[in-house]
């Protein structure tokens, strides 16, 4: 894949480097059908439209996940479950959605659509579907039939988000199994409270560079923005 590399150097900033808006914008594309979406999917990488928010999750948790969606009576109307591991403890959360063409909402008691839209982005990965959320918290996640994506598939997933403008993804952990791991429903907060923070301490230790990195980069980009304005000023 070309790419359009254009190197800012102000305060120290690193060069980065995008896909050409040709590209981005094929990338950005959302699909032009829809898709069949009932079956299971596994989360295999997620971004967030903050650096730090998706560091920050990154460097606290060891999580994998999966969906079961099924059809229901009403048309359009889907039913999924999220099967959601956080180290060995596991959590299960229902919802019902929207889907129409490129866009799926979340439903009201009477199943009507509302709210924002997700938007279905057009992918090269023939069993993934690639969402984009416009939310308080902007996020693209990308999901397989498949419990891993080939590096290529990755890759592709990556440079949708660099169009956005975005840092790099949080490629989530490939456990999923969940049959066997402890629920959260089954302990009382202090249980939990006793082992869970010491997990995330241990993964912490060797994880905490990359919010501090991104934070560097937010900080960089802020002075570099004040820059430009009191150039333009000039």
């Amino acid at each position: 894949m070309k790419t359009l590399c254009v190197a800012v150097v102000v305060l120290s900033l690193i060069s980065v480097c995008q896909p050409a808006p040709l590209t981005c914008e094929k990338l950005l594309k959302p699909v032009d059908k829809e898709l069949e979406v009932t079956g299971t999917w596994y989360m295999i990488a997620v971004a967030t439209e903050s650096c730090l928010t998706t560091t920050i999750m990154n460097a606290l948790f060891e999580l994998s996940a999966e969906i079961h969606i099924n059809a229901t009576d009403a048309p359009k109307v889907y039913s999924t479950e999220y099967n959601i591991k956080l180290y060995q403890y596991c959590i299960t959360v229902t919802e019902n959605f929207f889907y129409e063409k490129s866009a799926i909402f979340d439903v009201d008691v009477n199943n009507a659509p509302h709210g924002d839209a997700e938007l279905v982005l057009q992918s090269g990965c023939p069993d993934c579907i690639v969402l984009l959320g416009d939310s308080f918290l902007n996020t693209t996640i990308l999901f397989s039939r498949r419990k891993t994506v080939t590096a290529a598939e990755l890759k592709e997933f990556e440079a949708q988000v660099e169009c956005l403008g975005w840092s790099k993804p949080w490629v989530l952990q490939t456990d999923h199994e969940y049959k066997n791991c402890m629920s959260l429903d089954e302990f009382d907060g202090d249980g939990v409270a006793d082992d869970l923070p010491d997990k995330i301490l241990k993964r912490l230790k060797t994880t905490y560079t990359m919010p501090l990195m991104c934070l560097a980069t937010d900080v960089s980009e802020y002075w570099k923005s004040i820059l430009d304005s009191l150039v333009e000023l000039w």
